[in-house]
């Protein structure tokens, strides 16, 4: 196994986030340099494409979810060939819910947003849900090849399937929120608004308050064959079933990056149609103060690489105003220049047999040790401990303290003068890493 490898799959993979967030666009347009602004918008949310290269899990998912946003708003806009719309959704709506069961949501909205068509009209009802019927037993085709566990035991299974992924009854671990370790049970509502709200740069922030005020204000509308009427259902939609079934969700929002995108689109088309209405003279304040932002996004997303999805926006003052409030490294990707830096001080100076106690993410680490040291399964057996500073805030909290003057500091990894990772070792060893 080779983590090269796998980074640049993933980065491949998530190419076709910029693609297809890109065709959205285009379907309203016809015009790549407005189109654009979708895929430019993306690449400047760090809390997205920072997940990009190591995330092989909900950046698949956004993808598939993507193009199926893109499919529905296509055939509302094109309702042409039945057939061809029948097979294409059918399959992509079922990979999406083989992927993450939420992907239903993706019919939901197509279902929905066709019948108010068919109702609006004056067309045939019973056509589409002869059509919506076909579509979703073709998707759960497609979800029963790809999940052999739902086709044993259907409607059982799929019932199990769901309060699983609503429960995840094998995850019990903290949740570090405002400043507090919450259990999976002790996780607000507010949870995933007030995440997403801290997490998205505030250019989409802004975006979206300002095209919401103008849809109120009846300054823009929308049909509901446009990608922004269909957007919308979909996050309403994910909200209620957030709200709902209150499912686990941990790691920031990281399970929601489908949804993060689904924003950050709705705000590329608000920022477009808000820049469309202005007078000239207030498009080049407009272009100037995104552009200046963009930029000073750009600064921040340089001095967090490679860890660009700890990236917290400027309400919060940044990554030094969530520190021990929210949980930054939470995919552990800091382990990798840990691991490398013990390692340098190891072939400096010389060092054998040293005995090395990672808090989590074991793997990376014997894989970058490159087997020069030995990692050890209890800290109380180590020579160094590396740590990520969650980890490390839990130890305090649930163990021993002592190791702390034990083991001082010897190195810190920062982003934005905040520690995301500290490397302690015994006295007799502290000296090494001078």
């Amino acid at each position: 196994f080779y983590f090269e490898w796998f980074h640049l799959q993933n980065l491949i993979l998530g190419l076709f986030l910029f693609i297809f967030s890109y065709s959205v666009l285009y379907l309203v347009y016809r015009d790549g340099s407005r189109a654009v602004i979708g895929p430019i918008l993306l690449f400047f949310t760090p809390a997205v494409t920072g997940h990009i290269p190591a995330n092989p899990k909900d950046i698949p998912f956004a993808v598939i979810f993507l193009l199926g946003i893109f499919l529905i708003s296509y055939f509302l806009k094109n309702p042409r060939n039945r057939s061809v719309e029948i097979l294409t959704l059918g399959v992509v709506f079922g990979i999406a819910q083989s992927t993450r069961i939420v992907g239903f949501s993706l019919f939901i909205t197509y279902f929905l947003l066709n019948l108010f068509r068919s109702v609006a009209n004056r067309e045939k009802v019973g056509e589409t849900f002869l059509n919506s019927t076909i579509i979703l037993m073709l998707s759960f085709f497609i979800w029963v090849l790809s999940v052999p566990f739902l086709g044993a035991n259907f409607f059982a299974n799929l019932i199990y399937i769901i309060t699983e992924t609503a429960g995840f009854q094998t995850w019990n671990h903290e949740i570090l929120y405002m400043g507090k370790f919450l259990s999976k049970e002790e996780r607000p509502w507010h949870y995933l608004p007030v995440l997403l709200s801290i997490q998205l740069p505030l250019t989409i922030l802004f975006s979206l308050a300002s095209g919401l005020l103008l849809v109120v204000r009846k300054k823009l509308r929308y049909n509901f064959s446009h990608p922004v009427f269909v957007i919308t259902t979909i996050v309403l939609i994910n909200f209620i079933i957030y709200f709902v079934l209150h499912p686990v969700v941990y790691n920031g929002i990281r399970h929601f990056l489908y949804l993060a995108v689904c924003l950050v689109l709705l705000a590329a088309f608000f920022l477009i149609d808000l820049y469309n209405r202005l007078k000239t003279k207030h498009k080049f304040v407009l272009w100037g103060a995104v552009s200046a932002y963009l930029f000073f996004t750009l600064v921040r997303m340089i001095h967090l690489h490679p860890y660009e999805y700890i990236y917290y926006n400027e309400l919060t003052g940044g990554l030094r105003g969530v520190d021990k409030k929210f949980e930054s490294d939470y995919w552990g990707a800091a382990y990798k220049e840990s691991a490398q830096r013990v390692l340098e001080t190891v072939k400096q100076k010389g060092v054998k047999d040293l005995k090395v106690y990672a808090c989590d993410n074991q793997f990376a680490v014997v894989y970058y040790s490159q087997f020069q040291y030995e990692l050890v399964g209890r800290s109380r057996d180590a020579d160094v401990i590396i740590c990520d500073t969650f980890k490390e805030k839990l130890r305090e909290q649930t163990e021993d303290v002592t190791y702390q003057t034990t083991f001082p500091v010897v190195s810190e990894i920062k982003r934005e003068g905040v520690p995301i990772h500290i490397i302690r070792a015994k006295q007799d060893f502290s000296g090494l890493f001078k």
